[in-house]
């Protein structure tokens, strides 16, 4: 049976992709004029927080594939943004960092990015905004903790 309309509107998740929509399309805009998709500046943020992180490290904190993870990665390196250290040999975990250039641009995006974060973006309070990110937090763990059926 489909949705009403009554129900769509009362469903969270629902609620929660079409949010997710419409703020990826603004992120994408707001990542643009800096030569970056959102799941680079996702990559680039995961990397200065944790230099020399491994591709699937990053692959699960940026909740992508391996694959994707690897053509962000290559793209970054390509561009100047990220270096791979390659001496521990093939087949062996190359350490991920960002290069000065990288660190550069990830400080545009960021602050890109904060716009986005503004409170009246959401129509929200300050201390809603804050309370609507923590839950979202908690929801997002819960769905890393039970997987999909």
């Amino acid at each position: 049976m489909p949705y009403t309309l009554v129900e769509q509107e009362s469903s969270a998740g629902w609620t929660i992709v079409r949010l997710a929509h419409v703020l990826s399309r603004r992120f994408e805009a707001a990542m643009r004029p800096h030569g970056l998709t959102p799941t680079q500046f996702g990559v680039l943020t995961t990397i200065a927080a944790e230099p020399g992180i491994g591709s699937g490290e990053l692959a699960r904190r940026v909740l992508v594939t391996a694959q994707s993870v690897g053509e962000s990665v290559a793209s970054l390196e390509a561009a100047g943004l990220v270096a791979r250290d390659r001496s521990a040999g093939r087949g062996r975990r190359a350490a991920i960092t960002l290069t000065a250039r990288g660190r550069s641009v990830l400080a545009a995006a960021t602050l890109a990015a904060a716009t986005l974060d503004d409170p009246e973006v959401f129509g929200l309070s300050a201390p809603e905004l804050a309370t609507l990110n923590a839950l979202l937090g908690r929801a997002l763990r819960a769905q890393h903790e039970t997987p999909p059926a």
